[in-house]
């Protein structure tokens, strides 16, 4: 059962059974947090049999999600010499693991009183949520670049919601939402803008929880916003906190592409966030073309914890390890899950197992 809305970044608690964005004290993301004596122990599968960790109260905004494959790619581990699986979330409505995040947000915004929502997207979240808020029959207007790609641009109008193109990066983007939420009154979904689409995307680590009968030891991420990794975390401390698993958190590793790698280059530098980055990227992994993360710190913070590390892969290499692995293992992955593939090789030695997360179906990007 959600008990309070506490602020990663100063604290303060905030009432969770009304609409909230970030923290009215410092602008920080919300994180939900849960009676978890009131969790128990059972077998589950799939996003909503995690209900008691999750803030929904009445009945789910639902396209019929399913517990998701945990595959081992057994020739990919046998060339690098260490066990690797790959958590599919390609299979999820609208063929992203942005359902996850929508489903839940979505949900809970409907039933705190949202009449419309706007979020900026850098792709496949503004599909994603336009499919759970026609579902929920709730309008929404989605904000991109012109420069996401074309098939994102379409599955948003297919599903009945108003898409609006800025010249420039998904930056842009969200300064139109803002405005635009501030002109009508629509709730903002902006990336870490309000505190459920976390929640909904930790499932995927409970879930994998539940599939290897513990915490990986090290899990592979594409990092553009970053809401994935911090949902790991998030899942991560949840479990053991339940008393479900007293070993060591998973080492988090964030991966970005070189020509667009703004938390790469501040962890690298040691900072405690990233600067914009600058120019247009342009790289095929449409998800990681975020200049500027708004909770880099938050992200940062996550990957030092569990002593991972962040880094930054070529389009060469995102585009081989594609091929790759649809050819020794039967899997198509979206350029994003690529990228955390191609970046395998230089963690010496990870701990494991090792789970790599493809965040979108590969044939989105055909």
């Amino acid at each position: 059962m959600l008990t309070s809305l506490d602020c990663a970044r100063c604290g303060a608690t905030h009432d969770g059974t009304v609409l909230q964005g970030r923290c009215r004290s410092c602008a920080g993301t919300l994180l939900a947090r849960y009676d978890l004596t009131a969790v128990d122990r059972r077998a589950r599968g799939g996003l909503w049999s995690y209900r008691d960790l999750l803030p929904v109260t009445g009945s789910p905004v639902s396209l019929g999600e399913p517990e998701t494959p945990l595959l081992p790619l057994p020739r990919l581990s046998g060339r690098l010499g260490f066990p690797v699986y790959v958590k599919d979330d390609g299979v999820l409505p609208g063929g992203t693991f942005k359902a996850r995040g929508a489903a839940v947000g979505v949900t809970r915004a409907a039933e705190l009183g949202a009449t419309a929502i706007v979020l900026p997207s850098a792709g496949n979240a503004g599909g994603a949520w336009a499919l759970y808020a026609a579902r929920a029959g709730l309008p929404v207007t989605v904000v991109m670049a012109r420069t996401a790609p074309e098939m994102n641009h379409r599955e948003v109008t297919l599903a009945g919601a108003t898409l609006e193109l800025v010249d420039g990066t998904l930056a842009d983007a969200g300064a139109r939402a803002k405005a635009i939420a501030a002109e009508t009154g629509a709730f903002l979904a902006a990336t870490f803008g309000e505190p459920y689409r976390v929640e909904g995307k930790k499932t995927a680590w409970l879930e994998t929880f539940d599939q290897l009968g513990r915490l990986p030891g090290t899990i592979v991420f594409p990092v553009g916003g970053g809401v994935g990794l911090v949902a790991a975390h998030k899942a991560a401390e949840e479990v053991r906190a339940l008393g479900w698993y007293a070993q060591e958190p998973p080492a988090l590793v964030g991966v970005q592409v070189d020509d667009c790698a703004p938390i790469v280059a501040a962890y690298d530098a040691g900072l405690d966030a990233a600067t914009p980055w600058e120019g247009v990227p342009t790289t095929s992994a449409a998800g990681l073309r975020v200049t500027a993360p708004g909770e880099s710190d938050l992200v940062l913070r996550c990957v030092r914890d569990t002593g991972g590390t962040m880094r930054a892969v070529s389009e060469a290499d995102l585009t081989a390890a594609v091929g790759y692995v649809a050819r020794t293992e039967g899997v198509w992955l979206s350029p994003e899950g690529a990228a955390a593939v191609a970046v395998l090789p230089h963690l010496h030695p990870p701990r494991g197992p090792v789970v790599v997360y493809n965040t979108a179906s590969g044939p989105k990007y055909a």
